[in-house]
């Protein structure tokens, strides 16, 4: 009978839990409104002390929380928990399912958890905080998907891995901390964090999977030698220097990327890396990579200048294919290989040096660049006649608006030109030399 009350008391509360003037009270007596200050001195969130008395009743924050904790686990049924009980729990369940609760953080006296299960606290759009306990491994897959006024989470050290959607769309979370245990988090573990502005990644983290922080803006500090990709939304980016390699994708379409940092750890830059980052406008590649990967900086559309090392010996296939910015490039003598497509769609490149040690340029590497003869500069054995196997495109004078004039003929017009001048010295105008010029 005294079950049935207490959950017909829990089914109340869900009701009332949100309306105006709900406070939650915290072990100090004080009260604190929803979505108030989380970093209050009186919220008990850090530290752990249990009495040495175990049979006291913990004094909850939230009632809510307290009725569906004593409705489950209050073994000697006198309508409290103690922290006797609270450590006896090995398993959460269901019992917060559907639930209001807006605050839980007397968690962390679960002493008894070993993790936090799939779905546990999903869907709980109420939830404002919550403490998890310091003995917890790893947090489970969906586990606080979708609690959308959740502001802050402290990830425990003692926890490996953070599951798959594990924080998803929990669109308020301002703050996270990933304990130095952490080495593995999970697809979309933190997609959909829109208020996420900072997130340092600790050295242990040696896995980031698909979209793990996709939909979120700000800064990311990575100080691990992570693999992986994001999908975010970062605006800045700093790379540890204890980081090898940048991943497969590693920071794929990160469109409000502006601007990154790459430590002389790194030795190697993987394929499609930062491939659609639109707003990266600058990058300096340091003496300690050797190689650029397939498509690693292509569709970077903003990006104007890069900076490729004497160290690099090879520019994959698409490295830098479409970024339509890029005005110059100067291929090191250490690079014995461009792949196919490396600058394909520079539509704004106008000056290229080719280092003397290339002994290999793939197919259509610079189709549609257009150059003045003397603005590609060719200092390898290749013959240069093979330009228009490489796709490159030499005109004896380009003027400034665009006009690509081959002795006394004109032979094509940019297509963004706007309008030209022919000079006098034209006798004549190539066929299909004005074609798609759709602004002139």
């Amino acid at each position: 009978m005294k079950k049935l009350f207490l959950l017909l008391a829990v089914f109340g509360l869900m009701l009332s839990a949100c309306t105006e003037g709900g406070g939650i009270e915290d072990e100090s007596g004080t009260t604190e409104q929803p979505g108030g200050n989380p970093d209050d001195p009186n919220n008990p969130d850090d530290g752990v002390v249990i009495p040495s008395d175990k049979t006291r009743a913990i004094k909850f924050q939230d009632e809510n929380t307290k009725l569906i904790c004593t409705l489950h686990w209050d073994e000697n049924e006198d309508e409290e928990l103690s922290y006797e009980e609270a450590a006896a729990v090995t398993d959460l369940g269901t019992a917060f399912k559907g639930s209001s609760i807006l605050a839980f953080t007397e968690l962390k006296y679960f002493t008894g958890l070993q993790s936090i299960a799939d779905n546990t606290f999903s869907g709980i759009e109420s939830l404002v905080k919550i403490t998890l306990p310091n003995q917890i491994t790893a947090i489970g897959t969906s586990a606080f998907n979708g609690c959308t006024n959740l502001k802050k989470i402290a990830i425990p050290d003692n926890v490996t891995k953070i599951r798959d959607y594990a924080f998803q769309n929990c669109s308020s979370l301002t703050s996270v901390t990933i304990g130095n245990g952490v080495t593995w988090i999970g697809d979309c573990a933190f997609k959909g964090c829109s208020s996420l502005t900072s997130v340092t990644i600790p050295d242990n983290v040696t896995g980031i999977g698909s979209g793990a922080f996709y939909g979120c803006t700000g800064e990311l500090i990575i100080n691990s030698n992570c693999l992986g990709f994001f999908g975010g939304q970062f605006t800045k980016l700093t790379i540890g220097g204890s980081v090898t390699s940048i991943g497969y994708k590693a920071f794929y379409n990160c469109s409000s990327l502006t601007s990154i940092t790459i430590p002389d750890s790194v030795t190697g830059i993987g394929e499609y890396a930062f491939c659609g980052c639109s707003s990266l406008t600058s990058v300096t590649i340091p003496d300690s990579v050797t190689s650029i990967g397939w498509g690693a900086f292509s569709f970077c559309s903003s990006l104007t200048s890069i900076t490729i090392p004497n160290s690099v010996t090879k520019i994959g296939e698409g490295a830098f294919r479409n970024c339509s910015s890029l005005t110059s490039v100067t291929i090191p003598d250490s690079v014995t290989e461009i792949g196919d497509w490396a600058f394909s769609g520079c539509s704004s490149l106008t000056s290229v040096t080719i280092g003397n040690s290339v002994t290999s340029i793939g197919e259509y590497a610079f189709r549609d660049c257009i150059f003045e003869k003397n603005n590609f500069i060719n200092n390898s054995s290749l013959d240069a006649e093979q330009n228009g196997y490489w796709g490159a495109e030499l005109y004896d004078v380009i003027q400034s608006d665009g006009l690509c004039i081959n002795g006394t003929t004109v032979v094509y017009c940019r297509p963004n030109a706007t309008s030209v001048t022919i000079p006098d010295s034209v006798t004549g105008i190539g066929e299909y030399a004005f074609c798609g010029c759709s602004s002139l």
